[in-house]
């Protein structure tokens, strides 16, 4: 039997839920011609932080001052939605939803009535 990191109860280990993501595929060969550094994707995050929503990619890639070319942005946009960072709706444009440090959404979540 595998010995385990952790030596707590089993029952813990075997009712622990594991987050999945759902990565939208990105193939191998976008990688290879694009591959989007650590810092263009933190850069897009934060631009996404401080806007919270964008009418298309154009004004993203606008807000972004030219310096990142659209497939990068492409496979940026792909990654976060994949992490439900962002969304992207009906009407083409784009919005941040990743609320872990919000506070007023918290204190909304608090105050809500229960169904």
């Amino acid at each position: 039997m595998p010995k385990t990191v952790y030596s707590g109860k089993k029952d813990f280990l075997e009712n622990m839920q594991v987050r999945t993501l759902n990565i939208d595929i990105i193939s191998e060969e976008d990688l290879e011609q694009n591959n989007p550094t650590l810092k263009s994707i933190l850069k897009v995050e934060k631009l996404f932080k401080e806007n919270t929503e964008f009418n298309s990619k154009n004004q993203i890639l606008r807000k972004l001052d030219g310096s990142m070319k659209a497939p990068v942005l492409n496979i940026i946009l792909k990654y976060l939605k994949g992490l439900g960072k962002i969304i992207d709706n009906e009407d083409g444009s784009w919005t941040w939803i990743y609320a872990v440090d919000n506070e007023k959404l918290k204190k909304s979540y608090v105050d809500a009535v229960k169904l």
